[in-house]
């Protein structure tokens, strides 16, 4: 065989070893970063429990747009399930393996009306995908993108009244 082929076979082995070897080790690093962000965010809550953000935003409480109408004592507008679960799957769609689409979920947060919303489609993306909104925003966003999102629902409404 001639040696400027054993060359390239060489060369495109080695490179086709270090692209496998990367691939596994962001996979492994991503999965780590996952755990690290929970047990960070946990960490956080109970440290300064009385902080404001994400971690403490009614919107992200899985179960919040089940409590509001009790505490309200009057029936709220709310989306359809099926109409949370497709918002819930947009978020998740949004996140790729090399590069996430922030301006897709960015948009699916404008386009709820309220923070019961918010909790609804936070409660099906965990249904869904057995992860919590929050931390899979953490673990993917940068604190400038988290801020963003915090930007687009702080100001919303907690519930809307039926």
């Amino acid at each position: 065989m001639n040696t400027n082929k054993k060359i390239w076979i060489t060369g495109l082995s080695v490179a086709g070893l270090l692209l496998a070897g990367s691939i596994v080790y962001g996979m492994r690093k991503r999965k780590r970063d996952k755990k690290a962000v929970s047990f960070f965010g946990e960490l956080e809550r109970q440290i300064s429990p009385a902080t404001t953000g994400i971690t403490e935003s009614d919107a992200f409480d899985i179960y919040y747009w089940q409590k509001a109408p009790k505490q309200v004592g009057k029936s709220i507008i709310r989306l359809t399930d099926d109409a949370a679960k497709a918002n819930a799957k947009k978020i998740y769609d949004a996140w790729g393996w090399w590069d996430d689409d922030e301006d897709q979920v960015y948009g699916v947060f404008r386009s709820l009306k309220d923070k019961v919303q918010v909790s609804q489609v936070a409660y099906w993306y965990y249904k869904a995908h057995e992860i919590n909104l929050i931390d899979d925003i953490r673990s993917r966003m940068s604190q400038s993108e988290v801020a963003k999102v915090m930007e687009i629902v702080g100001p919303k409404q907690q519930y809307r009244i039926a």
